[in-house]
């Protein structure tokens, strides 16, 4: 029999709790990852911190009633606080914190506009980081969340599931520009395709473009894509982060670079070019998800094949397979080997 998907291990990785924006220095954030209740908060100085949610003292919630003071988070119970690593620095009473007072803390990444944490189900130190990006001249990305059932493997495969480009998104004329690539955590290819361009009322039929991908573990997706016809790029973002035991929160982000709008709508360029860039987003960005959103019913009613019985056409899903076993510590069954 199948196995059912989503997948029942959760990959080694980092994954996204929040949009920094969504973080002040002072605020603090609940969240669900990879089965638990855990904390987000910004010190004052604004150093991200990622801690189990219970008080190690005596159980209170952080994230309800939980405070920053400096850099520290307290507790709303009795006024215990604990620094970005984790020590009990003080009690409510002015007493020598108990050694035992310690709040596990989670390894914490911000870059790209994106607070991020670390998961290893052994404990095991971050073994990569997300680059950062060059955003000079970009939008400010657009990102909205969903709540699925599937799993970060299962989103990522459709990076280089070059089949069903076509089958559920309608492109056609598919090539492979750049074959896959993997080099530890990351891996990358590139791809044009042609599409009926209808989101901002083209009328003049298919429209080529190029997507190059770039993935950072399984819970870091960007795609960068240009339409050489209109000087469009853009970039896009996949990133799904384990909550619980067959759940995702799935981020969805896009982020334009500025450019010649007459040559995208004429309208448009009618348009303040402040105004003109920031409807030309918001269409975009609309299109994009309304674009993913064809995958979500197909992940959520999948079984996971192991191995995948492939066929020509399908892309490299073969050499997927065999790259995310580096992600799960514990032996996989056999994985494909047909790409």
């Amino acid at each position: 029999m199948p196995k059912k998907s989503p997948l029942k291990e959760t990959p080694v990785g980092w994954y996204v709790l929040a949009e920094s924006h969504e973080l002040k220095p002072g605020e603090v954030l609940s969240r669900k990852f990879v089965g638990q209740e855990v904390v987000l908060f910004r010190t004052h100085t604004g150093e991200p911190s990622v801690v189990d949610a219970f008080c190690p003292h005596l159980g209170a919630h952080l994230g309800q009633g939980g405070t920053v003071e400096g850099e520290t988070i307290r507790c709303p119970f009795h006024g215990f606080c604990f620094n970005t690593k984790g020590d009990c620095v003080t009690t409510g009473y002015g007493t020598k914190p108990p050694p035992k007072a310690k709040l596990h803390t989670w390894p914490t990444h911000e870059v790209n506009g994106l607070v991020m944490a670390w998961y290893h189900p052994a404990g095991g130190a971050p073994e990569w980081e997300t680059p950062s990006l060059d955003w000079d001249g970009w939008l400010p990305t657009k990102m909205k969340s969903y709540d699925l059932s599937s799993h970060p493997q299962e989103t990522s495969e459709n990076s280089v599931d070059t089949g069903h480009f076509v089958a559920v998104h309608g492109y056609k004329s598919v090539e492979t520009l750049k074959p896959l690539k993997t080099e530890g955590p990351y891996l990358t290819t590139k791809y044009a395709m042609s599409r009926h361009a209808d989101f901002l009322g083209f009328k003049g039929g298919d429209v080529r473009a190029e997507f190059e991908i770039h993935i950072h573990g399984l819970g870091y997706s960007m795609v960068e894509a240009y339409v050489p016809q209109y000087n469009l790029h853009s970039r896009h973002f996949v990133l799904p982060t384990p909550t619980e035991d067959g759940k995702i929160d799935l981020r969805l982000g896009v982020s334009l670079l500025p450019t010649h709008l007459g040559k995208v709508n004429f309208f448009l360029g009618l348009m303040p070019r402040a105004l003109g860039m920031s409807i030309l987003h918001n269409m975009y960005f609309k299109h994009y998800l309304g674009d993913v959103m064809q995958d979500f019913h197909i992940w959520e009613n999948k079984c996971y094949i192991d191995p995948p019985v492939l066929a020509k056409g399908d892309g490299p899903i073969g050499k997927y397979r065999r790259w995310v076993k580096q992600f799960y510590p514990q032996p996989q069954s056999t994985l494909a080997t047909v790409s």
